[in-house]
């Protein structure tokens, strides 16, 4: 929903922006009766145009939301804020301030293929920021890019303001404009209308940002691994189809088995189908491909099975199958034994083998947990959103936790419509969920906590390709 509102804004700002000398300018450019001399060549240039407008827009705004991801922003009450401002001076036809008093080289017209000088006077009115600024939306939207630090929303934003200031110059160029060229060059209040339009669409812009909830900053840590796993300053990741890692302030380390983890200053690891507990035991463990490891204990998944073992030699480090279903990566704090089980969160103490029920939620897929001190950290997916929630460590509703971090849903859904047919009156105005982008389906899966920062898996599946895995961290 706010990608869409976003969109729309930046489309009517775009075509804000057209109404300006080098707008104008660029009808006449790209004529059969200016220098184009033919329609062949217009529409070549027009299409040339239109590419280069979506690439400056693209590389203005993304490039904002990229900055603004590096900050660590993620404000939508601050972009919210912005949008408002905007359009207050937006509504009462303010003059823009600050202006960028420059136009393009008129030069290029003349020296240049009109198809190449097309394509790169597109470049500089989709830029935004290189020729007269129409419009309070133009800054609002380069603020809210980076307030937002959302790629995904940044390049968005882009595309659809660039795509704004091509539409007016398209669509008149092979006509030479005629009348309609005239009059929005004569009518000031042509203009005065689109500003208003623009502040139309800001104050709804402010509205869906302010009740999207913030989530903290977010970044990729580690590229092409999964299943993180954190002890104070080490972390232990795995390296799908390869050996793990570990990363410490002493620097990486590659191990010489898969599927490490860390806990209670311990390291343990697969080798084959055994678990290595680092200068401790060896343990038989066909069939594992999870583990998880403290002080006393160490446990592993094996089919529809948790293993664990106690670390003390007198014992003998002997396997006990512990829980039998559906599970998940098991995860180990001191002795409590945290795990998914068909969808819920649970905890197994190992010490008195009371078994407990920490969250579950009906049509929710709960999973991933992790555990430091009493903040339980976990996955919910649903249809609509996978989120990161956190809370503390006894059994409550999930809708008490707080939501760290939130994205699309794995899978995508329909219009909600058959093609040529709308929703019956009454209906139309119904929000929609999210949908991923196109040809993109994240899956968030495993989960470890640090004091500063939770550490989350990130499988990612690209329409045509196979799946890669990215640790994500999100600061709190």
């Amino acid at each position: 929903m706010l990608s869409a509102i976003v969109i729309a804004a930046a489309v009517v700002a775009g075509v804000t922006g057209a109404w300006s000398p080098c707008g104008f300018s660029m009808v006449e450019t790209l004529a059969p009766s200016g220098y184009a001399g033919r329609l062949r060549t217009t529409a070549v240039a027009c299409a040339t145009f239109a590419l280069g407008a979506l690439a400056g827009g693209a590389i203005t705004f993304g490039g904002l939301a990229l900055l603004g991801q590096a900050l660590g922003a993620n404000a939508p009450f601050v972009a919210a804020a912005i949008a408002l401002a905007a359009a207050a001076g937006e509504a009462r036809g303010a003059r823009i301030m600050p202006q960028v008093r420059r136009q393009v080289p008129e030069s290029w017209r003349r020296v240049m293929p009109v198809p190449l000088a097309a394509g790169l006077y597109g470049v500089l009115l989709g830029l935004g920021f290189t020729t007269f600024i129409l419009s309070f939306a133009v800054w609002a939207l380069a603020g809210i890019s980076v307030a937002l630090g959302d790629p995904h929303t940044g390049l968005m934003i882009g595309v659809a303001f660039g795509a704004g200031r091509a539409l007016p110059v398209i669509a008149l160029a092979p006509s030479g404009g005629g009348d309609l060229h005239a009059a929005v060059a004569e009518r000031p209040r042509i203009l005065r209308g689109l500003r208003t339009l623009d502040a139309l669409a800001l104050v709804v812009t402010a509205a869906a940002l302010a009740a999207t909830p913030a989530q903290a900053a977010v970044r990729v840590e580690a590229v092409g691994y999964a299943d993180p796993s954190v002890d104070g300053l080490v972390f232990a990741f795995h390296r799908p189809g390869a050996v793990g890692e570990l990363r410490s302030p002493a620097g990486i380390q590659v191990l010489p088995g898969n599927h490490p983890a860390v806990g209670g200053g311990r390291l343990a690891y697969l080798s084959g189908a055994t678990v290595v507990v680092e200068n401790v035991a060896a343990i038989p463990a066909p069939g594992a491909d999870a583990l998880a490891v403290s002080t006393d204990w160490v446990a592993w998944r094996a089919g529809p099975a948790l293993w664990v073992a106690p670390l003390d030699p007198t014992q003998g480090f002997n396997p006990t199958p512990v829980v039998t279903g559906a599970v998940g990566k098991p995860s180990l704090s001191g002795t409590l034994l945290l795990y998914e089980l068909a969808g819920q969160i649970e905890v197994y103490d190992l010490a008195t083998g009371v078994r407990t029920v920490m969250r579950r939620e009906p049509r929710a897929e709960l999973r991933g947990p992790s555990l430091l001190g009493n903040r339980l950290t976990y996955i919910r997916a649903t249809f609509k959103r996978q989120q990161v929630m956190t809370g503390p460590f006894f059994p409550r509703k999930v809708n008490s936790d707080r939501t760290l971090y939130g994205t699309t849903p794995t899978a995508r859904r329909d219009a909600g419509h058959e093609p040529g047919r709308f929703p019956a009156e009454g209906h139309i105005n119904k929000p929609l969920w999210e949908n991923p982008p196109p040809g993109v389906h994240d899956t968030l899966t495993t989960t470890a906590t640090a004091d500063t920062a939770v550490y989350v898996t990130r499988v990612r599946q690209l329409r045509g390709q196979n799946a890669t895995a990215d640790i994500l961290r999100i600061d709190l």
